[in-house]
């Protein structure tokens, strides 16, 4: 059974600052580093999550251990508690999560992505999704907002790509708070095109990003060469370049290809390690 490889956006979401205080601390305090890092890596994380989970469906049909050397690395085993169903007729393909599923890599999701496809498949040019949300939650925070993915064929390098528009995409925190964001990219396919094994596809992400807060801040991003590795819970590498308005542009680095959740932010000539939450 074939199923589509959803590939929605990467996405970026506006840093959120304390405004205690005169302008000068907060521009240098460490909780600008981590908080603006944290935020932003979060909401990149939930959203290659969704791509993630339908390229292992794409590929293996199901929710399953698809790599037996290494279990870990197959953060979607939900051992049953999510289920994949395909309407082949209408063209729609749902994840259920019901009211949470904890995989590997310790993240509780519930409710339901629905993709809605034209075309033959994904690894075919031309054909399309439109990804939506019906009551979908990671680790207790709201996604909602619309992904369109269109297939571009191979390019010059002879590597699959892909164009994802996000619409009006919104995560919200328990405590009200919000985050929301438009992005245009594109996803190019560097390893694993071909075969049946979801764990050893990569991607690279490029493009870039608006995006508003609930304090009414908002933000301009950039996206150079985002490295999505399916054997990885994490970005490996890339930079995500963040310019908010009226304070510093700072840059997320994610290393040079080590899987773990460090990354290192740079503003004002500053640099600082930080870890990367779910």
């Amino acid at each position: 059974m074939r199923f589509v490889k959803i590939l929605v956006s990467t996405v970026l979401t506006a840093a959120i600052f304390t405004f205690t205080g005169c302008k000068k601390d907060k521009e240098t305090s460490a909780d600008d580093f981590q908080t603006t890092a944290e935020d932003i890596g979060q909401a990149e994380s939930v959203s290659s999550d969704i791509d993630n989970i339908s390229s292992q469906v794409s590929k293996v049909g199901s929710f399953s251990n698809d790599n037996s050397q290494n279990p870990s690395l197959d953060q979607f085993n939900f051992n049953s508690c999510a289920t994949v169903t395909h309407d082949s007729i209408n063209h729609v393909i749902t994840y259920d999560f019901g009211t949470g599923c904890t995989g590997h890599d310790g993240k509780s999701r519930s409710g339901i992505i629905i993709v809605n496809y034209t075309g033959s498949g994904y690894f075919n040019a031309g054909s399309s999704w439109t990804v939506t949300f019906n009551n979908f939650y990671v680790n207790n925070r709201h996604v909602e907002g619309t992904r369109t993915v269109t297939n571009n064929g191979l390019n010059a390098a002879g590597n699959l790509t892909w164009s994802i528009n996000a619409q009006n995409m919104l995560i919200t925190r328990p405590d009200g708070t919000w985050r929301s964001w438009n992005s245009q990219r594109t996803r190019e396919m560097v390893s694993g095109y071909g075969d049946s094994t979801w764990t050893n596809d990569v991607y690279l992400i490029n493009g870039t990003s608006t995006g508003t807060n609930s304090q009414g801040e908002t933000v301009t991003c950039i996206h150079t060469n985002i490295r999505r590795d399916l054997a990885c819970h994490f970005i490996t590498s890339g930079t995500i370049e963040i310019t908010p308005s009226g304070r510093p542009a700072r840059t997320i680095d994610f290393g040079n290809g080590n899987c773990d959740d460090l990354a290192t932010v740079t503003k004002n000539g500053i640099s600082k390690t930080i870890h990367l939450r779910f």
